[in-house]
């Protein structure tokens, strides 16, 4: 009877035992599988908004370059259109003067019409009267010609094309703002549950950065200075910024230009390893949709997301490093 009852409790503690292994198996997976908070959700969306941010900020940038080679353009066609003007009026003297010695009405038509110096020197060659001087003249009549007719129209497809992008702004900044909406309404709704843990990486144990000098040192003073001015998507500054707003704002203090987007920034920099960091540099984040300035100490400040201020943190989770100036 002993042995029987031994025999069963032998059996059941190995029966327990692969209860547990099997629980212990179970477990991880359960855990791999749990739906994420409401916090994480969050943290999230806020992540996908950045994306979404510095695509605008992008194609803000797209924007001013092509009104600026616009503005480039037309004080170019300026000074074409008078040498056309010019060149016009010498051809237009000598059609006049073919015409009266002989030359047929058609031809002097043809010659002020043509817009491209080969078929005028085909005429020129043909007209017995032309001489050499004069064909120079024609051509570099076509030659201004030409060259008027291709800026009017790289003018004219530059204006097209900020327009069609200035378009794609207004679709996105009414995108942007309504995340912004949906997902403040939503942080407060968790809040007044009293269980949001949402993070925005702001460190509260803040530690001086090392002495440093140069335009790194400039760039860092004025980040620094503007710590608790609150966040706003597309802003560079002077009282809101968003993150790639202020590296570009901090570096324009130290002389040093960057665009209004993080991953243009990163391309426009000197790639640098982490081992290199100093103070002024540039610490990206989220696939090139975050970036902050490296102050030391394994800090950066930065401009987080709607809703927080420009703070300090810790470097955390960063893709890669570059060096403005």
């Amino acid at each position: 009877m002993k042995g029987t009852v031994l025999l069963s409790v032998q059996r059941l503690l190995r029966v327990l035992a692969c209860v547990a292994v099997a629980v212990g198996i179970m477990l991880p997976a359960t855990v791999a599988n749990a739906e994420p908070t409401t916090e994480q959700q969050l943290d999230k969306a806020y992540d996908d908004l950045e994306h979404v941010i510095e695509d605008f900020n992008r194609i803000g940038e797209e924007v001013k370059a092509a009104q600026a080679a616009a503005g480039e353009i037309e004080q170019k066609l300026g000074g074409l259109q008078a040498r056309v003007d010019v060149a016009q009026g010498d051809v237009g003297k000598f059609a006049v003067s073919a015409y009266k010695s002989g030359g047929s009405l058609s031809t002097a038509a043809y010659l002020l019409g043509a817009r491209n110096s080969t078929s005028l020197a085909r005429q020129a060659e043909a007209m017995e009267r032309v001489s050499r001087s004069r064909q120079r003249d024609i051509a570099g009549f076509a030659e201004a010609k030409s060259q008027l007719v291709a800026e009017q129209k790289r003018l004219a497809d530059l204006i097209t094309a900020a327009t069609q992008q200035q378009k794609l702004l207004g679709d996105k900044k009414a995108a942007i703002e309504a995340e912004i909406k949906r997902l403040e309404a939503l942080e407060k709704s968790v809040r007044s549950t009293g269980s949001s843990q949402t993070s925005t990486g702001t460190s509260s144990n803040y530690q001086p950065p090392p002495p440093n000098s140069g335009k790194g040192a400039i760039a860092v003073a004025f980040a620094r200075a503007q710590v608790g001015k609150m966040y706003l998507y597309g802003a560079a500054g002077p009282d809101r910024y968003d993150c790639s707003g202020l590296t570009q704002a901090a570096w324009s203090r130290a002389g040093v230009g960057l665009p209004h987007n993080a991953s243009q920034q990163y391309q426009r920099t000197r790639h640098i390893s982490r081992g290199d960091l100093q103070p002024g540099d540039l610490v990206y984040y989220n696939g090139f949709g975050h970036v902050g300035l490296y102050i030391g100490n394994n800090q950066i400040v930065h401009a987080s997301r709607a809703g927080q201020p420009v703070a300090i943190r810790a470097i955390q989770s960063p893709i890669a490093y570059s060096r403005p100036g």
